[in-house]
């Protein structure tokens, strides 16, 4: 979650490599811990995304299920911001999806959608240690 928070900081400042990377950074780690938590071996990405698209499916999720395309529509929506080939509300609305599937993701892990505190804005990443 605090990948997530920084990742948006990043966006909010135009940071956008460092928000992809969070943000996948995110998805993964989430990704992992349901996995884990389902007794399952993540394995390499093509495993772990074939592992959410699965969960999505059996739960009726698009959000879950679409999670990992959802990031490959941020990636493309942040390089037509950089090229300066379209507005940066799109890049809001493929962050907006991608926060979502994430977000239910975390809330299949007991405890994993308690609320953390907020990154600190004034950090370039946040503190993961505590």
């Amino acid at each position: 979650m605090r990948l997530q928070d920084s990742a948006r900081v990043a966006m909010q400042r135009g940071q956008w490599s460092q928000a992809e990377d969070l943000i996948w950074g995110s998805l993964v780690a989430a990704a992992r811990g349901v996995a884990l938590w389902y007794g399952e071996d993540p394995g390499d990405d093509a495993k772990l995304k074939e592992f959410v698209r699965r969960v999505g499916e059996d739960e009726k999720d698009r959000y879950i299920r679409d999670a990992f395309d959802h990031l490959s529509a941020l990636a493309d929506a942040a390089e037509r911001v950089r090229e300066r080939r379209t507005r940066v509300d799109y890049l809001i609305l493929a962050m907006d999806d991608l926060d979502e599937g994430i977000d239910r993701l975390v809330a299949r892990i007991p405890g994993g959608d308690e609320a953390l505190p907020s990154a600190d804005p004034d950090d370039d990443v946040a503190d993961l240690g505590g």
